[in-house]
Formats: structure tokens, sequence, C-alpha cells
């Protein structure tokens, strides 16, 4: 199984980050030992909020496992990253440092922004799948497209589906049904 490094490293990090008093509309995450800030845009948050809703739908408006920019710490060096949503199983329990365990992921999405393509189409993509993390979902408004990343095996995705921006699918795993005939592009 793979292991989150440097955990103490990415609290002290993180804690300068608190300090840092990151501007309104930034995200703050740690992607291999870099401090990386990306804008959140309104398109981005459309999205998000609309994926979300998704997720609700099927779970449930109470569901605690809905994430959206929450710190989750992912194997190897200094990955802490804050997904755009995560979606944790149900009865999954924090740790003693009041994070949710990678290992508890089901999904795990991510809004594509000019800054933060890069990562999400590498860095992420690669850990998510050494994680393990059953579904990898990015989408990308300049292009409005979805890619749904599925069945990691040794580190890698062994399956990929892109889907327009109008469409409606199923997601692989867990099953639920996604509707992005609204989701809006840049």
């Amino acid at each position: 199984m793979a292991t989150v490094e440097d955990s103490a490293k990415l609290d002290e990090m993180f804690a300068l980050i608190d300090a840092m008093n990151v501007p309104a509309g930034y995200r703050a995450e740690i992607i291999e030992g870099e401090i990386v800030l990306n804008p959140q845009r309104d398109v981005h948050s459309m999205i998000i909020r609309l994926f979300t809703r998704a997720l609700e739908d099927a779970r449930g408006m109470d569901y605690p496992g809905i994430l959206w920019d929450v710190r989750v710490d992912f194997p190897g060096c200094l990955n802490g990253f804050a997904p755009d949503v995560a979606l944790v199983r149900e009865g999954a329990k924090k740790t003693e440092k009041g994070l949710y365990r990678y290992q508890d992921l089901e999904l795990v999405a991510e809004v594509v922004s000019r800054s933060s393509r890069r990562d999400d189409f590498g860095s992420k993509l690669k850990t998510y799948a050494v994680a393990e993390v059953p579904t990898y979902l990015i989408a990308d408004p300049k292009t409005g497209l979805v890619h749904v990343f599925h069945a990691p095996r040794d580190g890698e995705y062994t399956d990929e589906t892109t889907y327009t921006f109008t469409s409606k699918f199923t997601l692989p795993f867990p099953e639920i049904v996604v509707d992005t005939t609204s989701w809006p592009r840049d």
C-alpha cells in the first residue's frame, strides 16, 4: 500500500499557509512539496456546485462525506491536496488530526483552470491512481469535456472515458448520474 510521506512536514507547511492569509478566491495545496495557489473563478465554482448537487441527490443532502477544498494527505512526498470535490465512503472516520484518509475516498473531482491543468492531468492523476482512488473526474470548462478515470492498477488508471458538457452519464463507481447539460464553459 502507498504511504503518505512527511506528514509532520505537511502539517508545518499548512500552518504556514494558514499564517499567509491566502487571498479570497484562491485555494492553497501542497503538490510534491510546492505550495500552489490556484484562483477560483465563477465558472469553476458553478461546476463544483452542480457536481456536488449530483452527489447530494445520490447520497442525501445531509451526507457528511461530500467535501470541497478540504485537505487530504496523499501518497508520495509532501502531497497535501485540497480536491475541488471528494466523496468519502460511508462510515469513514477522521484521523486524530481531523482529516479523512485518502484510503476512504471513493471519488475525487477537479475542475481545470489555466493554472491547474499541468497538475490535474499530471501529478494529481498519477497520485490519485497510486492512492487507488477508484474514480477521478476532471472537468475542463475550456474544452467542454469531462474525463473520467477509473479502475486504478499498479499506479495507473486502466480506464478513461470522455464525455461532453452536453451529456448525462453514470460514473462507473460510485454509480452516480452526472448531468453536465447546464455546466458552463470558459
